[in-house]
């Protein structure tokens, strides 16, 4: 899987997760067949700039490439401004945040409460992608709710807006992480775009990857709360799809 220049060793990647996706759980899960880790979202506020949680995040000695950052906010100019600032400490890949349920994070209308803005989504997707000459990416959910599945039009203006792949949750914001993924919406979506498309939730197993990836026509997976204290997780799917057979864990150490 390629995204802007860069060739994945597969088509396998980690979640951004708050709280879980920090350097040392990227590099263990890069160690363990993860073909790309995207860190920790980063807000764009610049008062939470100078923080401890935002310089830990800002650091990616160590950690092989390419590097993928996920950024949060909800005003244009700033989200293009912390995307600049982020390529500064190391970026590879800016990825932007219109995918996250949290309440905190909607209650300042960012995260998945994007998705009903879609005029504003186009504004922040033209302003980061003009900022920054890296590969910027997009994630997001289906919709803000079953009766507002508005992922095609969305994927429709980030294809429009230089956006370079686009990872979809198979769950509206209203669903939150309740109840079984639909990957319909992820299907149609890959029919309707030129640019690679990822398929998000439920993938915890080489089986189930290869199911998703069949129904969906998807370039690639991500994989995050499955992940969560199984990080040969990717291991077991790389091997599966290549070979049709599950492996025993290689755990580290």
């Amino acid at each position: 899987m390629q995204i802007g220049p860069h060739q994945l060793a597969n088509r396998l990647i980690l979640a951004p997760m708050a709280g879980v996706s920090d350097k040392p759980f990227r590099n263990l899960c890069r160690a363990q067949g993860a073909g790309l880790a995207v860190s920790e979202m980063i807000s764009s506020n610049a008062a939470l700039r100078g923080s401890r949680k935002s310089v830990l995040r800002l650091d990616h000695s160590g950690e092989p490439g390419p590097i993928a950052v996920q950024i949060l906010g909800a005003d244009p100019q700033a989200m293009a401004e912390a995307a600049r600032i982020n390529v500064g400490e190391g970026a590879d890949i800016i990825d932007i945040n219109m995918g996250c349920p949290a309440k905190k994070v909607c209650k300042v209308a960012a995260g998945s409460a994007l998705l009903r803005d879609e005029r504003l989504v186009a504004r922040i997707l033209e302003a980061v992608v003009a900022a920054v000459r890296v590969p910027v990416t997009l994630k997001i959910r289906t919709g803000w709710d079953p009766a507002n599945r508005n992922a095609l039009a969305i994927g429709r203006i980030a294809e429009e807006s230089g956006i370079q792949a686009l990872t979809i949750h198979g769950r509206t914001r209203a669903c939150g992480f309740s109840g079984n993924a639909e990957y319909q919406t992820i299907a149609l979506v890959k029919q309707a775009l030129s640019i690679p498309v990822i398929a998000n939730g439920d993938i915890d197993s080489g089986e189930k990857a290869l199911e998703v990836l069949q129904q969906t026509g998807a370039d690639g997976l991500m994989i995050g709360r499955a992940a969560r204290g199984r990080p040969w997780i990717f291991a077991e799917i790389d091997a599966y799809l290549r070979t049709g057979r599950t492996p025993l864990p290689v755990h580290p150490g």
